[in-house]
């Protein structure tokens, strides 16, 4: 698979770390994780940071708004790094964050996944319930915590439509003629995810947008982190549990939160149509961001996922 992530030596890095450490640094090294990040951790003194870097075309998706949200989540019992400093090198971003003990959720066994999921549960849900009553508009958020869009449902249809230049996908409909991403399998759901925005409600909560078990850390059977939040958004809660759902089906999350929910004595009109229509979102997504990858084995994992998400029944 090609690496997206940007490429960034070590002299780059520590060109970066220059403009807010004036001490030696010390341990640098790359740390693995992202698909479109390069991380290296390094210390200075005693203490151990986080730098990470993405290309400068992502727009409102980007690592600037990652110290707005760190403000609002402070008060939260949601686990995320303090953001010490943003920057920028050439057409890079970078941010600096204390590195937080813990390891990704994705590697441990599918027994120490299960201990967990009571508390990855609570979590998420501690994440729909932060206030976003000051905030105004759908779908991805800047870094002032704004967005311009005007509806829950159109920030979904608009993945059907090519990018602004400058962001991530850019002009992408010649992916359609230059990789293996098939034009009409793309309309074909994009049809029926349209067919399924009518149950999408309108109400608005804070929704990670990638909540996966790749961007949460623990460390000693407790959870210490949720990072990642670049694609942050206001919307529908039940986005974030289609997204677990989707790449993790071994968990059965759909069940859990509709358990939970249940517990809670808390009504979600919908949840199946709601659950669908999301996934249909995330596999567009998904096959595009593969098909510009070049890897073809994921595609066609996403592809075998919508088929078992096509025959489960509300």
């Amino acid at each position: 698979m090609p690496d997206l992530r940007p490429v960034v030596d070590r002299e780059q890095v520590l060109t970066a770390l220059s403009q807010y450490f004036s001490a030696p640094i010390t341990g640098l090294m790359p740390v693995e994780g992202g698909q479109v990040m390069r991380t290296f951790a390094f210390r200075m003194g005693e203490q151990d940071y986080i730098v990470r870097f993405n290309h400068d075309n992502m727009l409102t998706s980007n690592l600037p708004k990652e110290v707005y949200i760190a403000h609002k989540l402070a008060s939260s019992p949601v686990p995320m790094p303090p953001v010490l400093y943003t920057g920028r090198l050439d057409e890079l971003h970078f941010v600096i964050s204390p590195k937080v003990p813990g390891q990704m959720v994705e590697s441990l066994t599918g027994q120490e996944v299960e201990q967990l999921m009571p508390e990855i549960m609570r979590i998420l849900d501690a994440i729909h319930h932060v206030d976003v009553s000051e905030t105004q508009g759908y779908g991805v958020f800047d870094y002032q915590g704004m967005s311009a869009v005007a509806s829950w449902r159109g920030s979904l249809a608009i993945i059907a439509k090519e990018e602004d230049e400058r962001d991530y996908f850019g002009k992408w409909y010649h992916l359609f003629r230059d990789t293996f991403l098939e034009r009409d399998l793309f309309k074909e759901i994009y049809r029926e995810m349209q067919d399924l925005l009518g149950f999408c409600p309108t109400e608005r909560s804070l929704v990670h947008g990638n909540y996966s078990l790749r961007n949460i850390l623990t460390d000693h059977g407790a959870i210490t982190a949720v990072l990642d939040w670049v694609d942050a958004k206001y919307g529908d809660f039940v986005f974030d549990i289609a997204g677990l759902d989707f790449w993790y089906p071994w968990l059965r999350v759909r069940e859990r939160f509709q358990l939970y929910y249940q517990d809670q004595q808390v009504v979600v009109p919908a949840y199946g149509q709601r659950m669908l229509c999301y996934q249909y979102y995330i596999f567009l997504s998904a096959i595009r961001f593969y098909a510009k990858a070049g890897d073809e084995q994921a595609y066609r994992w996403v592809k075998q996922r919508l088929q078992e998400l096509q025959a489960f029944q509300f």
